[in-house]
């Protein structure tokens, strides 16, 4: 397939099927993290205070597993068929999901929740590489960054309010969630609905082949990506993206309400506070770049997002000025993330973007299951308490940036 014109880029942003595919996305991350935050404080509010401390990691790595599990066979349906009709597909699949959620929910079954974490994975692993290999299908390269940056802010939008609903539901329906997860079941039907106006796309490669083994593809994907220096310092940046993304969320809550002795709805407000900033942040980097992929934002906003994941780490007295850190926190991420995704998804083939797309989230998932297992490593052997948790991301994260610093100039000059 050619790439859309130049003079296509913004009438496409404007158009119904663009925006059926931001609501699409929208309503998808919305209801994860509605659900995912019923999950975590009805296990928290149910659940004693050192049961908590396992179950908060485990949840997160359950969820997370299916990304491993699953991208390779993701990638090769986004590949196989229309990225359009995989997206459909997979909405159906959110509808069921929440269905079995709602009735565990019905039964208290806090610990068989877990197995329903890992189909929300599941279906969230096989709409990834259908969703951000769609992008570059339908938008010309200089209005790529502008496309990712409208995504991220319609995914971090729905990451503030699901944070703020699941918050508000959990703290209104505490001894009946049943009746919250109807909620979710709605937002899942609507997702279908919207997923129906999206742009259609080509049916895609029909002689792309699938492997019985799961992981065989993203071998094979990084051994080339290696070939490519840029390519390869940007799966690596965007896999620690990842990697923070899990550790602040899985330890946002336990330390609000932990330490500050917050309610479950002063937990949405730092989760909002902090996806407000990752979609402003996106959005702004995306308007700087003016359609240029360039890198030259990425290790000064991530040695900004280290200072301030400390400093959140140190503010904890003070509610007010930690929400703020916890927002200036995201904006400075949105900065340092959306130049990588960008240059991901328009250097991967065109042949095998869903491949390549997939191999990403296969990393990101390990990347993301390494944070939940340093998480239960600092919460429990260690003993430390969910600021510290913080103080410590803060000075990994400032050692990751010296590390991709000097690969990530060397490989963007030589592209340049």
């Amino acid at each position: 397939m050619n790439s859309p014109s130049t003079a296509s880029g913004t009438s496409v942003l404007h158009s119904v099927g663009f925006k059926a595919f931001l609501a699409t996305q929208f309503l998808g991350a919305f209801n994860d993290n509605v659900f995912k935050l019923l999950i975590i404080c009805s296990a928290m509010n149910v659940l004693s205070p050192e049961a908590s401390k396992s179950y908060v990691p485990l949840a997160s790595a359950v969820f997370i597993l299916p990304y491993l599990l699953f991208s390779g066979y993701a990638g090769y349906l986004a590949d196989r068929y229309s990225k359009r009709q995989v997206m459909i597909g997979t909405k159906w699949l959110e509808v069921a999901v929440m269905l079995l959620g709602w009735w565990l929910f019905w039964q208290g079954a806090i610990y068989w929740l877990l197995p329903v974490l890992f189909l929300m994975g599941a279906q969230s692993a096989f709409f990834s590489p259908a969703k951000y290999g769609f992008l570059p299908e339908v938008l010309p390269e200089n209005h790529l960054p502008r496309g990712n940056g409208a995504t991220q802010l319609f995914t971090f939008l729905a990451i503030i309010f699901g944070g703020w609903a699941g918050g508000e539901l959990s703290e209104q329906f505490k001894d009946a969630l049943q009746n919250a997860a109807v909620f979710c079941v709605l937002v899942a039907v609507l997702g279908v609905v919207a997923s129906y106006g999206i742009t259609r796309t080509p049916s895609g490669n029909r002689s792309t082949r699938c492997a019985i083994d799961p992981l065989t593809p993203h071998l094979r994907t990084l051994l080339e990506v290696r070939h490519d220096p840029l390519l390869m310092t940007c799966f690596l940046g965007n896999t620690y993206f990842w990697f923070m993304g899990v550790l602040f969320q899985t330890n946002l809550a336990m330390m609000v309400k932990g330490q500050m002795a917050g309610t479950d709805r002063l937990v949405g407000f730092f989760q909002g506070a902090a996806a407000l900033g990752i979609g402003l942040g996106s959005v702004a980097c995306g308007f700087l770049l003016r359609g240029k992929l360039t890198t030259r934002y990425v290790i000064p906003a991530g040695f900004v997002m280290a200072a301030l994941a400390a400093l959140l780490g140190l503010s904890i007295s003070k509610v007010w000025l930690s929400l703020t850190v916890a927002a200036l926190l995201g904006f400075s991420t949105g900065f340092y993330q959306l130049p990588l995704n960008t240059i991901l998804q328009k250097r991967s083939p065109e042949d095998k973007r869903g491949r390549y797309l997939a191999a990403m989230n296969a990393l990101d998932c390990v990347s993301m299951l390494l944070a939940s297992g340093v998480h239960w490593l600092l919460l429990n052997p260690c003993n430390m308490q969910p600021s510290r948790v913080f103080i410590v991301a803060g000075i990994i994260t400032a050692l990751v940036m010296i590390a991709l610093a000097r690969p990530l100039q060397r490989g963007q000059t030589s592209h340049d």
